[in-house]
């Protein structure tokens, strides 16, 4: 027991006023003390417990506020561990533990680690390409991007593992917890689809081990699955009925910089096909977070997580079909309506990753 930073001294003449029947209140007064102290030394001499004060083991809890600048100026920091932080406050002078650091970080501060995203690498000639773009395009309304058809490919893993950052389970024993397993190299399903504001196309599945070069592209992807979609006349229907436009006589193709898709012969065909496309160079390279339909493949990715874990390609693709019609048209007119703030963003960072 804890009997209080005052002196032995003043301790001991507490405990003999109060055993001569002075009242606590007026030892507290007499003696300059506080009422809690008065209590706590009275407990311990009626235990028996010493009054000498006891050693303290370990850092101490508290941090003086010097230390507390030097942690809130580790915020947003790189190589800025609670362990680091402890570290540098030692080498100041400071006093504090790891676990006093994370406390203080959490909750004194509110902060909470987190991972820093990934981005791509972006050069200033990607960037410009960008900026020019955006510029070209800065005063298109939402009626001017819902006539864009957006296109693109994506894989999808067998045994796909989740985002460890969201996927927690609370339990009160680790051993509890069923684990998740990880194959080392997953096989994938890489398939083809295309977006408007109001429908998807089927969804194309690139057989195992077939490399989309310009020819099967051509042939299988645009002359097949593409050409069916915006052939389709339907105003109402499910999403993979409809028609991709309530107007297809003016619709604009997109499709990224991949070779396949920037082939001569590949170009050739689009432009007898299409009534208007974006040509080799136009759409900028490298500009994944500037594409609405790279967001419809992250909520696919989580449609097909929810379904279930599955063992076999034919399963993984039958998952993959039933995520993909079960996408609402919300969904899509939200993600083209967001374009002309997509262009705002790259013009306000001047060309550089938006992280949409």
């Amino acid at each position: 027991m804890n009997v209080g930073d005052h002196g032995i001294a003043v301790r001991s003449k507490a405990i003999g006023m109060l055993e001569a029947g002075v009242s606590q209140k007026d030892v507290a007064l007499r003696l300059g003390a506080g009422l809690r102290s008065i209590k706590r030394w009275w407990a311990a001499a009626k235990c028996g417990h010493s009054l000498e004060t006891k050693a303290r083991f370990g850092r101490p809890k508290t941090l003086n506020r010097a230390a507390k600048i030097v942690i809130a100026k580790s915020l947003e920091k790189r190589r800025h561990s609670t362990r680091n932080i402890a570290k540098s406050l030692a080498e100041k002078g400071y006093s504090a533990s790891f676990s006093t650091v994370y406390r203080h970080l959490t909750k004194s501060l509110g902060a909470r680690a987190f991972k820093r995203p990934q981005i791509p690498r972006i050069t200033e000639r990607i960037k410009g390409n960008w900026l020019l773009f955006a510029h070209k395009h800065k005063n298109w309304t939402t009626e001017d991007w819902r006539k864009v058809l957006w296109s693109d490919e994506s894989p999808f893993e067998l045994f796909s593992t989740p985002n460890r950052q969201n996927d927690r389970v609370w339990s009160k024993n680790g051993k509890d917890i069923s684990p998740v397993f990880k194959v080392k190299f997953p096989a994938k399903v890489m398939v083809w689809g295309m977006m408007s504001y109001r429908a998807l196309s089927e969804m194309h599945i690139i057989p195992q081990k077939q490399s989309v070069d310009a020819a099967y592209y051509r042939d299988n992807i645009l002359g097949v699955t593409c050409l069916d979609a915006i052939s389709r006349s339907s105003k109402t229907g499910s999403i993979v009925e409809r028609s991709m436009l309530l107007n297809m006589s003016d619709f604009l193709f997109m499709q990224d910089g991949a070779p396949a898709h920037t082939a001569k012969a590949t170009q050739e065909w689009c432009t007898n096909n299409f009534p208007r496309f974006w040509k080799k160079g136009e759409w900028p390279a490298n500009s994944p977070d500037l594409n609405p339909i790279e967001n419809l493949w992250s909520i696919l990715a989580d449609r097909v997580d929810k379904l279930g874990q599955v063992n076999t390609i034919d399963n993984l693709i039958q998952n993959l079909k039933l995520a993909w019609i079960s996408i609402d048209v919300d969904i899509l007119n939200n993600l083209v309506s967001g374009m002309s703030d997509r262009i705002r963003k790259v013009i306000e960072l001047h060309g550089d990753y938006i992280g949409q």
